[in-house]
């Protein structure tokens, strides 16, 4: 698309937004990209998506250096081919110091560029930073998930890139520490099911401030193993609960021995159970624990406890308070 093409295109795309300008399919290239950059149409632009147009780091640089995009909200520059150079471009810029989304989806970003994006101090708020499909590993990813400059980012993208078992834990802690800490300002940290957050995914919820004020916590269908519940048993933040749900996980005895002999769990009313893999050893376990005496809900039902287990909880010490019948799906 030549310069006077382009031009007249993209009048026509501002004057039905002048705040939004998407070149979707559009191969532009560098000189496109350096003819945007020095149009005053660009100047009320806030949101600029250039996809699969060609772009590579002189474009960047081009855009980068604009005097008419110092107000640019979101930039997207998806399926093109932008490398570490262009990234730096991007670290070194000044003018892009209100950008809150940078999409870099599908380039050819490796390590350096990465780590470039993450020292830089001239995007302070960029809450959400888009790097699926490059090529960065382990060194670039760690570096931007525990070192960067972002301090108001929410979401970073890094599917499909050369990651490693480092990289990949360090992502995934990442994630999970921004979803906790956005459930626990909305007021949701006690509903937790169906999120498969795993053993590693529970020791991020164990460091999130606001469970200590929890008094239900429902962590079913979590993937959750024996780890995880010595993790519970093991937390001082847990003191308050009244309620702890971890039916569909991976719990064997051991996990739920350290449930019963928890000190932190002395207030729990209602322990849910269903769908483990305990048997007589737990079952027993938690019959003589004298730690859940105060339960009035206790649901074991499809564990493997055999007749030496349910004799014990049928003729438990501790468990007087019980409403309900242990097994079953109530």
């Amino acid at each position: 698309m030549d310069k006077e093409a382009l031009g007249e295109y993209i009048q026509k795309k501002l004057r039905r937004n002048e705040t939004r300008l998407r070149l979707n399919d559009k191969l532009i290239g560098d000189q496109g990209a350096a003819f945007l950059a020095g149009s005053p149409l660009m100047e009320k632009v806030r949101v600029l998506i250039i996809y699969k147009g060609g772009i590579g780091d002189d474009g960047v640089l081009a855009l980068a250096k604009s005097e008419y995009l110092t107000d640019l909200k979101e930039l997207y520059l998806e399926n093109n081919q932008v490398t570490d150079v262009g990234a730096g471009y991007i670290a070194a810029s000044k003018n892009f110091s209100q950008l809150q989304v940078l999409n870099l989806y599908r380039n050819l970003i490796r390590d350096a560029g990465a780590i470039a994006l993450s020292r830089t101090t001239n995007l302070p708020n960029v809450t959400d930073l888009n790097l699926n499909y490059n090529f960065i590993g382990d060194e670039g990813a760690i570096d931007l998930l525990t070192k960067s400059n972002f301090k108001k980012i929410n979401r970073i993208g890094l599917a499909y890139n050369q990651l490693g078992k480092r990289g990949t834990r360090t992502w995934d802690a990442f994630r999970f520490r921004k979803k906790f800490a956005v459930l626990d300002r909305a007021g949701k940290l006690g509903g937790l099911d169906n999120n498969f957050i795993g053993d590693a995914g529970l020791s991020i919820l164990l460091k999130t401030p606001g469970l200590a004020n929890l008094r239900e916590l429902s962590l079913n269908n979590n993937g959750l193993g024996d780890e995880a519940a010595i993790a519970l048993a093991n937390s001082g933040l847990l003191s308050r609960l009244s309620s702890l749900r971890l039916a569909g996980n991976n719990i064997s005895d051991r996990g739920a021995m350290a449930l019963a002999n928890s000190g932190n769990l002395k207030n729990l009313r209602e322990l849910d159970l269903n769908f483990n893999r305990i048997g007589n050893d737990g079952a027993v376990a938690i019959a003589q624990s004298r730690q859940l005496a105060n339960l009035e809900a206790l649901r074991l039902g499809q564990n493997k406890i055999g007749s030496v287990g349910a004799q014990a909880l049928l003729n438990s010490p501790t468990l007087k308070n019980l409403l309900y019948p242990i097994f079953g799906f109530y």
